[in-house]
């Protein structure tokens, strides 16, 4: 159920940057350009840091999306979009390792978390290998993982798989849309 989730939304990402890429190609151009002109690099990081941290329901890689049509390279995209993720996934850990035993925590995580609460529960690392991997929401299960006594240590390395899911997503919507709109 989850791989299957998971290609939907990698298929709905790609025919929404093809159809941007269609339709409002050179706005979008012009709204990234002025993201990379105001915030640079760091705002992608920034722009990952946030929701991975605070459970924030920002699209993250939107922010990496930017950067690339916005004239920032590639790989200078994935890397500080990489330290965003970590940093802010690391964050949302400590955070759900300090804030578990209180009340505005428990209420969060049976809101919105509760679903992911017992995946991570239930499986452990392996849950927030998934979180990492595909659509399931990284920051509560990092906040999950904090709150469940996992080691820091084997939360960052399972963590380090935002990597290569920053580069892939990012690869995906430079076909979706750059490669795309020099097609038209």
């Amino acid at each position: 159920e989850l791989a299957i989730k998971a290609i939907v939304v990698l298929i709905i990402l790609m025919l929404l940057l093809a159809a941007l890429a269609y339709f409002a190609h050179d706005p979008l151009v012009a709204l990234a350009e002025r993201f990379v002109r105001v915030v640079g690099a760091p705002g992608i990081a920034i722009g990952f840091f946030i929701p991975d941290a605070f459970t924030v329901p920002i699209p993250n890689d939107a922010f990496s999306f930017f950067g690339l049509i916005g004239g920032i390279p590639f790989w200078t995209c994935c890397l500080w979009a990489s330290f965003g993720t970590l940093g802010g996934g690391s964050t949302g850990f400590f955070l759900g390792r300090k804030l578990s035993n209180t009340q505005t925590f428990r209420k969060l995580m049976a809101r919105r978390g509760k679903e992911v609460q017992l995946l991570v529960d239930r499986y452990g690392v392996l849950a927030l290998l998934c979180a990492a991997l595909t659509p399931i929401p990284y920051s509560i299960a990092c906040w999950s993982a904090g709150a469940c006594e996992i080691k820091f240590s084997t939360f960052f390395l399972v963590s380090l798989a935002r990597v290569p899911r920053v580069a892939f997503y990012l690869w995906l919507m430079e076909q979706g849309f750059i490669k795309f709109a020099a097609s038209l």
